[in-house]
């Protein structure tokens, strides 16, 4: 399964053994006794290619916005994208059609598996909400039930699931995760007459992401490496997530704000000692002073409220000083 995520680093030793992986990818042979390691090319040689790729697609191809605008009783409510050219040269291209935007992710170097390097580069993630869909907003920390298909720039599919499945979203590629919070799930499910559901007016369209929010070096089956591609998507329930069940939902445990979650472990250090490598969403006690974290915040109406006891500016259920 491609969208599962390459957990790039949690700690220096991870960032390591990563980045050894995926250079061996990269191993050519001169000859039987000369081997040539290459490593991974820095973000700012990357986005330049991919976002010119992703713009020549944006102004050359379209999707079937016409049978959205007015559905046939027996339309399939997929998005297609072909090239305009011949008799589809009067098409309105992606990049001027409506639903059409992008959104800012900032990308380190560390996030790529690049340890000699300290860049920090704002890349654009690309959707097209063909449909928003009527139900619950998503977060990229949240359970998603998905039916998606995977495909490079020059329409190569690489992955699909042909049924809904669900994603913990993030334990996915960071483009995937981010781009799908352009979208809602849908209306209540319906139980048809063979016992199978059917959920009305979900969310549908596309995520198209720069290597760097995808795979970046690490070249799958069918992905190279520095691939820009593409998700369309049909997003039909989503369930807030509490991975840990410590009564924090898990997007509210991104603690450095950069809409990755695995990066995110307060008691990093305490758990190197016994390489145990947990971040906070998943850790039922975030700062390892033995009291659980449901213990050390407070829920009023349903919202979470982070004590902070002896005013430090750090949430007791962070602060090991604190109990």
């Amino acid at each position: 399964m491609y969208l599962a995520a390459l957990n790039i680093r949690w700690m220096n030793i991870k960032s390591i053994f990563y980045f050894l992986a995926i250079t061996l990818v990269f191993i050519s042979c001169k000859k039987d006794d000369d081997v040539v390691i290459v490593p991974p090319t820095d973000l700012s040689e990357t986005i330049v290619d991919d976002e010119s790729a992703l713009q020549a697609y944006f102004s050359t191809h379209f999707y079937n916005y016409e049978d959205f605008e007015n559905p046939a009783e027996d339309f399939d409510y997929q998005i297609v994208f072909d090239t305009i050219s011949g008799v589809n040269s009067d098409k309105i291209s992606l990049l001027n059609s409506e639903g059409f935007g992008f959104k800012t992710v900032k990308v380190t170097s560390e996030n790529v598996g690049i340890t000699d390097s300290d860049e920090e580069i704002d890349h654009k993630l690309y959707y097209l909400v063909a449909r928003e869909g009527i139900g619950a907003a998503t977060t990229f920390a949240d359970s998603t039930f998905v039916r998606y298909q995977g495909e490079l720039l020059d329409g190569t599919i690489f992955d699909s699931s042909a049924a809904p499945i669900w994603f913990s979203l993030p334990s996915l590629v960071t483009g995937f995760a981010q781009g799908i919070t352009q979208f809602k799930g849908g209306g209540p499910g319906s139980v048809n007459e063979d016992g199978t559901v059917k959920i009305e007016d979900y969310g549908i369209g596309a995520i198209f992401m720069p290597s760097a929010l995808g795979y970046y070096a690490a070249s799958q089956t069918n992905i190279p490496a520095y691939s820009p591609i593409v998700f369309k998507i049909d997003l039909f329930t989503v369930n807030q997530a509490d991975h840990d069940n410590d009564g924090i939902p898990s997007y509210l445990e991104d603690v450095d704000g950069n809409g990755r979650l695995n990066n995110d472990n307060t008691d990093e250090e305490d758990e190197a000692k016994v390489f145990t490598f947990v971040p906070n969403y998943l850790d039922a006690d975030d700062d390892g002073d033995n009291t659980p974290t449901s213990e050390e915040i407070d829920i009023v109406n349903g919202e979470v409220v982070f004590r902070d006891t002896d005013n430090d500016g750090i949430p007791d259920h962070l602060d090991p000083d604190t109990k």
